[in-house]
Order: structure tokens, then sequence, then C-alpha cells
């Protein structure tokens, strides 16, 4: 085996290390959410069960930490491992410290993840764990970082330029906010309410500023290759691209409903969010085209399917936003369930879908396996579809009874929780059929990883050996 073979197989390995763990993850959080649901709905249990670390206040800010840092986080760093290295065609150096840099992630969300159930969350917003936890990911993110950023010039000149400029904003967003956040927020150098501020600006840029980029990098470079169409205007996605960026640090604030925010603040937020949602329908814009008439493709091929779903999740999320951002339905739903609604629709709609969408696409290219052709694809699908409709539009009327309910003082508070439980139960129906498709995949992606059963390869984005031959890069957009 040459050097340079030796090394792809350890990047190669790298991305499993991650992919395989953010699988595990993504099972571990659903379980969570849905004990922490019926926990919700059913209140005995906490006297029956008098555990610390079994109690809703954990059982939450826990599953949460694992679905964002451990499944999507881990997920999306897997899959630019394998994407990054394709479009650049430039081979990654010293592959042993990518696997370093993996197995670092996930012990950071395994340590961070015990903080939480043990000791409690931190309470700080995308940020509950310890300072060593921080520590810990940002060692890891640096090594990761570099790896995926090498060739970010040079031969991506002759890709599409879009998704490079979302990797490079993504990639500079995350140690930039975390390290500020981290500065602010634990060595107390502000007043209470400037830590509040910082809180919702960090949590802008986790999700708004480095999660919503990534997946964009993938649905920007994964769906014109799969339909073989090229993004119809460049200067539309610029624009949209400097309002992810200019904004996106933003929209938490319009959340803040009165307490120590100034009201410029929230104000700001509000048209933030607005204007990003502008961004949105320009990104959207440029992926309809895309999809148009491609229905026979769509059904065949399981990578684009679920592609398309987190597109059209990625503008009804941001919709969903900015409905919430307006001063009177803010006030109105503030403390209520929508906030489930909202990172259902983020996380599980847009994010989860593109990072699955990824997963089907790339791994071939990789591993040089394929897909066992069984039902498992369609109960994937299915569920996964299904069961994040169903939760995201229980959450939502929830919400909006609940607040409702509130604004109303004669209505006792045993009654709002009689609003509440008819929604409980469909959204446990709806997490467990999304716990049943994630199941259904992470039977499909170890069997196939260790290649248990004959296997039939869909449409592969890259072939496996262009990481080897840099000039074949052309040939893909030619």
């Amino acid at each position: 085996m040459t050097s340079s073979s030796a090394t792809h197989s350890k990047a190669s390995s790298a991305s499993l290390v991650l992919l395989g763990g953010s699988i595990i993850w993504s099972l571990l959080a659903g379980g969570l959410q849905i004990i922490s649901t019926i926990k919700l709905l059913i209140p005995l249990l906490s006297r029956l069960l008098p555990i610390s670390f079994f109690s809703y206040g954990r059982l939450v800010p826990a599953s949460t930490f694992l679905l964002t840092y451990g499944w999507i986080g881990a997920g999306l760093l897997g899959v630019l491992l394998i994407l990054a290295p394709r479009i650049s065609g430039i081979p990654f150096r010293h592959g042993r410290f990518l696997i370093v840099g993996a197995l670092l992630w996930h012990l950071a969300v395994l340590i961070g993840f015990t903080q939480i159930l043990w000791q409690g969350s931190t309470g700080l917003l995308s940020l509950p764990y310890s300072r060593s936890v921080t520590a810990v990911f940002f060692v890891s993110f640096l090594i990761l970082g570099i790896g995926i950023s090498r060739g970010l010039g040079g031969t991506w000149k002759s890709g599409p330029l879009l998704p490079r400029l979302y990797l490079l904003g993504a990639l500079l967003a995350f140690p930039l906010g975390l390290g500020t956040a981290e500065t602010i927020l634990r060595h107390s150098l502000a007043p209470g309410s400037v830590q509040i501020i910082t809180q919702l600006v960090w949590h802008s840029f986790f999700n708004h500023l480095w999660l919503t980029p990534l997946a964009l990098v993938l649905l920007f470079q994964l769906m014109p290759s799969l339909t073989g169409r090229a993004v119809s205007s460049l200067p539309l996605g610029l624009l949209a691209w400097i309002a992810t960026f200019t904004l996106g640090g933003w929209l938490s604030n319009s959340l803040a409903s009165d307490g120590p925010v100034p009201a410029w603040m929230q104000s700001a937020g509000v048209i933030a969010t607005i204007l990003f949602f502008v961004a949105v329908l320009g990104n959207g814009v440029l992926l309809r085209p895309l999809l148009e008439g491609k229905m026979d493709e769509i059904r065949r091929n399981v990578a684009l399917r679920f592609l398309s779903v987190g597109a059209w999740a990625y503008v009804s999320a941001y919709a969903w936003l900015t409905f919430l951002s307006f001063p009177g339905v803010r006030q109105t739903t503030a403390f209520t369930m929508v906030s489930s609604a909202t990172q259902t629709l983020l996380c599980f709609g847009f994010l989860g879908c593109v990072l699955t969408g990824s997963i089907y696409a790339l791994l071939p290219a990789s591993r040089n396996v394929g897909w066992p052709s069984h039902p498992a694809l369609t109960w994937h699908f299915w569920c996964t579809t299904i069961g994040l409709a169903i939760t995201a539009s229980s959450y939502a009327l929830a919400g909006i009874f609940q607040g409702l309910a509130w604004s109303d003082p004669g209505v006792p508070l045993s009654t709002i929780s009689s609003y509440l439980r008819p929604f409980l139960c469909t959204a446990i129906v709806g997490q467990g059929l999304w716990l049943i498709g994630q199941i259904a995949f992470s039977a499909l992606f170890f069997s196939t990883v260790l290649k248990l059963f004959p296997t039939t390869a869909p449409l592969a984005v890259f072939p496996i050996s262009i990481v080897d031959h840099p000039d074949a890069v052309q040939e893909i957009y030619s």
C-alpha cells in the first residue's frame, strides 16, 4: 500500500469514527427525548423514580446536547472529511491526527453528557458543559478543521464557489463564537444582562453560523452533482451568503421577550430574522430549479430524497422562526413548547435530513461499498419524515394553545395541563417513529460498513479514486 493510499484510508477511518459515533449518539438522544416527554406527560413518574439524573431538568439538556454536538456536529464533520478532498483533489496528510481528532470529539461529547446527567446543566444556552469539555472540543475542532480546510483555496477554484464560502464561514464561526462565549460567560467579565445577551449571541452562532452553513455546504455541493444541474445565479447566492453571516448572530435576540434584553436589541433581532429569512428564500430560489422535474430520480435515489426534504425543511424552519419573532407572537409563545417545535424543524428536519442524505450519497465513494436493497431504506425515510412532521406540529399546536391560555388569567394551571396532554401523546408517537427510522438507518449503516450483506451501490457522487487523481475533478464539472 502506498503512502497516499494509507493516508486516505486513515482519513476514511476518521470519517467512519465520526459518523458511527454520531449515529449511536442519535439513538441515545432519541430515547432520552421520548423518556423526557413521557415524564412531562406523567409527572407521577418523578415521584415513583426519584433519581436525580433521571429528572426532566437533566434529560432535556442532555438529549439536546447529544442531538446538536453528538449527532449533527459529529455527523457533519464526518461527511465533510469525505467531501473535502474529493472537491479539492488534495488527499489528507497525517491521517492519524484526524482519527485522534475524531476520537477527541466523541470523548468531549461523552464527558459533557455524563456531566449533564450527574451534575446538571450549567444553564448556559448551547454551553451546558464544563470548561474542560470546551478545551477538548477546541483541540478536536482544530485538528478536524485543518484537515477539512486543506485545499480550500487553490484547486477548489475549479469547483463551485458557494460551498467553499459557506465552509469558510462555518470553520471560522465555531471557534470564534465558542471562544468568546467561554471567555465572557465563564470568567464573569460582564454584568448579568450582558451575559444573557452573550448567551443569545452564542446560541445564534452555534445554530445559524455553524451548523446551518455546514449543511448548506452539502446542499450546494451534492444537489447539483446528483441532479446534473448547476446553480442558476451566483450573484443571488453571494447576496444570500453575505446576509447569512451578517445577520445570523442576531436571530436569537428576537425570541427574548422583554426581560433584561434592551428593546432596541429585540427590535434588531426581529429585523435580522426577517432579513435572514429573505436570504433563506434566496437560497430556496437557487435550490428549487435543481429539483424541478426530478420526481422520478428523487423516488429512486434515497440520498436525493433526504436532501430534498432537508431543503424544504430549511425554508420551513426559518419561516417558523420569522413568524415567532413578531412582537405579538413572541410575547404569547415565550416559555412555551414552541421552542421544541423549532428544534424539531431545525435539527431533525433540516440538519438531520441533510446529514442523512449526505451519508447515503458519500459513503459509497469513501469505502467502495453500496447500500443493501432492503425495505429498511423505505422504512427509514417514511418513519423519519412522518415522525418529524407529527412531532413538530404537535409541539407547535401545544405551544400556541399553552401561550393563549397563559395570557388569560382566568384559566387555571390544571386546565392548561389538560390542553397539553393530547399533543404530548402525539409528540411521543412522532418521536417513536423517528427513532424507529433511525434504528433502521443504523442497521443499514453498520451492516454496509461491515459488508455483512450483498449490496448494490446507488449513484456515487464522486469516484473513490478521485483523491489519487486530482485531474478527475475537472471531469465532474465538465
